[in-house]
């Protein structure tokens, strides 16, 4: 797949995943970052905006988050927010963040603005329709 057509179907499902979100009823941002086939360290990722950047209120940067989240998933290679894991700078910890490897690829998916455990549901499914993509 070329890294256009990988970013194309990252942005394809990036707006599945705000579908999603608004079928549970909840807002915040979407990013994914996946490495291409063969490839070591040009890793592609996208963002989506599902209503909100920013939680003004509790005093949130969701799109802080939703990064932190999914560079914590690249870094360890597993979910983020295993409470195991000692956060290096610039992770959070927080659950939300998911990594998956398919058929040679890297993919880690990430949303912040909800409950942590609707968080993970909404990455989980962009991974889930990612893989339906390769």
């Amino acid at each position: 797949m070329t890294n256009e057509e990988l970013r194309s179907s990252i942005v394809k499902v990036l707006e599945e995943m705000k579908n999603k979100a608004h079928d549970m009823g909840i807002k915040g941002v979407a990013v994914a970052s996946v490495l291409n086939k063969g490839e070591s360290v040009d890793w592609i990722g996208e963002m989506k905006v599902v209503d909100t950047p920013f939680n003004f209120n509790e005093g949130w940067n969701l799109v802080g988050i939703a990064w932190s989240k999914c560079a914590e998933a690249m870094a360890t290679e597993a979910d983020s927010g295993n409470p195991d894991h000692k956060a290096i700078l610039g992770e959070c910890g927080f659950v939300g963040g998911a990594y998956e490897e398919y058929k040679g690829y890297k993919m880690s998916f990430a949303f912040s603005g909800a409950l942590s455990e609707e968080d993970l549901e909404v990455a989980k499914y962009g991974i889930e329709k990612m893989k339906q993509e390769l």
